[in-house]
C-alpha cells in the first residue's frame, strides 16, 4: 500500500510538472554579448506564445555563458533599471535579490516564473530559490529587457519574436 501511495504521489507531482511545463510557448529568444564576451542566452514563454505587457504567467529564462557573482548580477539589474528610469527599484529590492540569487557558473540558469496575478518565483537551473510576492516587481523586473527605453533594443525585438 506504501508503494502503491508513493507511486501515485510521484505520478501527480511529476504530471503537474509536465503539464506547468507545458503552458508555456516561446515567444523568442536572444543572446546578450557585451564587447567581445557572451553573456547569457535569454528566453521569453507566455501561455499563448505571444507577449503582452502587464499580462501573466509568463516565464523568463536565462542561461549564462560566463561565471558571475550574485552581487554583480544584481548591480547590474540596479544599473538598467536606473538607464529605464526606476532607480528607486535598487533600493527596494537589493537585499532582497542578494538573499535569492545565488552565484552562477557557466551553463547555470536563472528562471522567473509568474503566475497569473503576477507574482515571481524565481528558479536556479530549475530548482526553486526564492519569491517575491508583489505583483509590480515582475512586471519591473521584465521591463529590464522589454520595456521600450531598454539598453538593448535588438534583443528586446528578438525576445518578442521579432
Amino acid at each position: 500500500m506504501k508503494f502503491l501511495l508513493k507511486a501515485v504521489t510521484f505520478y501527480l507531482l511529476t504530471t503537474s510538472i509536465v503539464l506547468a511545463d507545458t503552458q508555456f510557448n516561446k515567444v523568442g529568444e536572444a543572446r546578450m554579448k557585451y564587447l567581445f564576451w557572451d553573456v547569457y542566452d535569454a528566453v521569453l514563454f507566455t501561455p499563448s506564445g505571444n507577449y503582452s505587457a502587464g499580462t501573466h504567467p509568463i516565464k523568463f529564462k536565462l542561461t549564462y555563458l560566463r561565471d558571475f557573482e550574485a552581487k554583480e548580477i544584481v548591480k547590474a539589474t540596479n544599473e538598467q533599471w536606473e538607464h529605464i528610469g526606476k532607480k528607486e527599484l535598487a533600493d527596494k529590492y537589493d537585499s532582497k535579490l542578494l538573499s535569492i540569487w545565488p552565484d552562477i557558473r557557466q551553463g547555470d540558469s536563472l528562471t522567473l516564473v509568474t503566475n497569473e496575478q503576477g507574482m515571481s518565483t524565481f528558479y536556479h537551473n530549475d530548482e526553486k530559490i526564492g519569491e517575491i510576492n508583489e505583483p509590480q516587481f515582475s512586471s519591473d523586473f521584465l521591463a529590464i529587457w522589454l520595456d521600450e527605453k531598454t539598453s538593448e533594443p535588438k534583443l528586446r525585438k528578438q525576445l518578442l519574436g521579432n
